[in-house]
């Protein structure tokens, strides 16, 4: 029988409910939102209620894609960021750890991606227990690798730091398009380690319906993010296969929010999104429901301590809260680049695996 809880007297980040201070989940599944007296209205001796005394609760981050190159580093990896609301995790790794990644028994979601080398001799017996591989588009064999892996079942994410290698990434996912559009839909196309983009790179990655995703230093993709999220393309942060991030969370949608440029900057919302639905749509989850806190969405999230909470625009001349009612914007936490929210509890699919 599933654990069902009841939060309220909080704050709670839903589209269905932007002034929702309530939510009830039911095992692994939100089952509904709204106001502390809707949330008297239902409550019975079935539920374990819990007062929030005004934190708020938001869906946890995904990690957009970070290189583990241990065992060891994905415990330590997967204990950083449950402590900082992620929920679920993209991870790039040699192949012959993608097995023992696979069987981790994690408390944060993993989903790895086999990092395939030139000479490495690849089958699709090989790649059973990856979510996906990860390969330079301008390696001699990078053609044969992607399809091989689409035949084999598995996602496809290519190296895309420079302009040289998007181009060639783009000629790749263009001939298997050409091939079969049904091939190209099945390997979940996805670019990883953005920097920056073209105009002309972005329709294409646009018509091809790809995930395009930004690495953590945003102050050297110039505009390309922006331009990226206003052109309407599935764009997410925090994608870094050579690397480890040392931005995290919040810290991140600040750099988003505080760009050196000011012309640069996106909103928050438009910046978590990047990183909580935004990843989810990376790694092929595609229902509506997914990153978001709505009846029948997945019990994923986070309660943080936060200051104050807002609605921070793009722009630091306009109004950074919304003062009418109507708007029906939810709310996040204030980011001043300072000070960050404090995680209290992280939920991964209705199981708490964090506390402070």
């Amino acid at each position: 029988m599933n654990a069902v809880y009841l939060l309220r007297d909080g704050s709670v980040y839903s589209p269905a409910d932007p002034f929702a201070s309530a939510m009830l989940t039911n095992g692994e599944k939100v089952e509904w939102v709204g106001s502390d007296a809707g949330a008297t209205s239902i409550a019975d001796d079935s539920m374990k209620q819990t007062g929030l005394d005004g934190l708020l609760v938001t869906p946890g981050f995904v990690a957009g894609g970070v290189r583990v190159d241990s065992t060891a580093h994905l415990q330590e990896l997967g204990e950083q960021l449950v402590a900082q609301g992620y929920v679920a995790a993209t991870v790039f790794a040699p192949l012959n750890l993608v097995p023992d990644f696979s069987a981790s028994e994690l408390a944060l979601r993993i989903f790895p991606y086999a990092i395939i080398e030139h000479s490495e001799d690849v089958s699709p017996e090989s790649l059973t227990a990856a979510y996906g591989v990860y390969c330079d588009p301008l390696q001699e064999n990078a053609g044969e690798l992607v399809n091989l892996a689409i035949d084999a079942g598995v996602k496809v994410s290519l190296a895309t730091s420079n302009t040289r290698q998007v181009d060639a990434a783009l000629e790749i996912i263009r001939a298997v398009d050409a091939h079969s559009p049904l091939r190209r839909l099945r390997a979940g196309f996805r670019l990883d380690g953005v920097s920056v983009v073209t105009d002309e790179q972005l329709a294409v990655c646009e018509k091809l319906n790809l995930s395009l995703g930004f690495n953590s230093s945003l102050e050297d993709s110039k505009n390309s993010l922006v331009r990226s999220i206003t052109a309407g393309i599935s764009t997410f942060i925090g994608s870094d296969p050579e690397g480890t991030s040392r931005r995290w969370g919040w810290q991140l949608v600040s750099d988003a929010i505080h760009r050196a440029d000011a012309s640069h900057n996106i909103s928050a919302r438009a910046a978590f999104n990047a990183m909580t639905r935004g990843n989810w749509r990376a790694l092929g989850f595609a229902e509506p429901t997914q990153g978001q806190l709505v009846p029948g969405g997945n019990a994923d999230f986070a309660v943080w301590e936060a200051p104050a909470l807002m609605v921070q625009t793009a722009d630091d001349r306009v109004a950074a809260w919304s003062t009418d009612p109507r708007a029906r914007t939810p709310m996040l936490p204030e980011l001043d680049g300072i000070v960050f929210p404090r995680c209290h509890v992280t939920v991964v699919r209705g199981q708490e695996v964090f506390a402070l």
